[in-house]
């Protein structure tokens, strides 16, 4: 609908007359009846009626009045916002993580970011790694840290480091945990872990009698220290102060596994790979 037009009703509307509107919108009246007509020809209606020497709206001009009013404050808003972005020069960026990252590791590059883009605005949000790469390939996210095995199927991604997911628990609760290598020797303890999709494969036997099904690792971490049972956990999700209380196991969940960061196709910009070098810069001091 044109933009224009609705703006020529409205100030008709506001100003009483075709005449004084005429003045506010810088058209002659003749330009001013063609423009009402081609829009009440494009809504089928008829949008006044005179009585007297005045206008009066039908009711599909009552009807149309507030819906173009809004539609013209959203135009103006999308203005702003549009000159807001081209003023500073870059992106607001959308970027999706695994929980794990969002929780213990995206905090800390939070302050790199704003010190190299002050005013960049960040849209967070988190997922599973295969919602958040179906995301990033359909240019719903710019941005992607995901963990993952091998190289993931987008079209850009940089690895950031090692996704060192082992199994944690208490030292005095587990002590044998440490000489633990295989997936059988962890099945002795209770485990403790997220909530499988459908179709993944469990770490809890059938008959375990003992067992905790999370929806974060941040569950997963709490449950270990707590001494209920061992998880599987990061090291960077762990203080200093927390690895003392704990055992790990040598076995490695997923030898292959790293993390990612995974770029939209559209993501291309000199100024686009400016800030994913910055991010991608602090998840790996982050990593130490």
């Amino acid at each position: 609908m044109n933009l224009e037009r609705l703006t020529i009703f409205v100030k008709i509307v506001e100003a009483g007359s075709m005449s004084a509107a005429a003045g506010l919108v810088h058209l002659t009246q003749p330009a001013l009846s063609r423009n009402l007509k081609l829009l009440e020809e494009e809504l089928a209606a008829q949008l006044f009626e005179r009585r007297g020497r005045g206008l009066v709206l039908t009711a599909a001009g009552r009807a149309l009045l507030p819906r173009a009013r809004s539609l013209l404050a959203q135009a103006s808003t999308i203005t702003k916002e549009v000159e807001r972005v081209v003023g500073r020069r870059y992106f607001d960026v959308r970027v999706g993580t695994v929980d794990s990252v969002a929780t213990y590791l995206f905090p800390k590059v939070v302050d790199p970011l704003r010190d190299a883009y002050p005013d960049l605005g960040v849209k967070l949000a988190t997922g599973r790694t295969a919602d958040l790469l179906r995301r990033v390939s359909a240019d719903d996210l710019d941005l992607a840290i995901i963990a993952w095995s091998d190289e993931p199927p987008v079209a850009r991604a940089t690895p950031v480091g090692h996704y060192d997911l082992r199994f944690w628990g208490r030292a005095d609760r587990f002590p044998a945990l440490a000489a633990a290598t295989t997936e059988a020797e962890l099945a002795a303890f209770p485990i403790v872990q997220i909530e499988s999709l459908p179709g993944q494969p469990t770490m809890i036997p059938e008959d375990a009698p003992t067992w905790a099904l999370a929806n974060s690792l941040a569950s997963v971490k709490a449950l270990v220290l707590a001494g209920f049972g061992v998880g599987a956990l990061l090291g960077f999700m762990l203080t200093p102060e927390e690895r003392c209380q704990l055992s790990v196991s040598h076995f490695d969940h997923d030898p292959h596994c790293r993390l990612w960061v995974c770029a939209s196709p559209h993501w291309v910009s000199e100024a686009e790979l400016a800030i994913e070098s910055t991010l991608v810069s602090a998840l790996t001091q982050a990593l130490g």
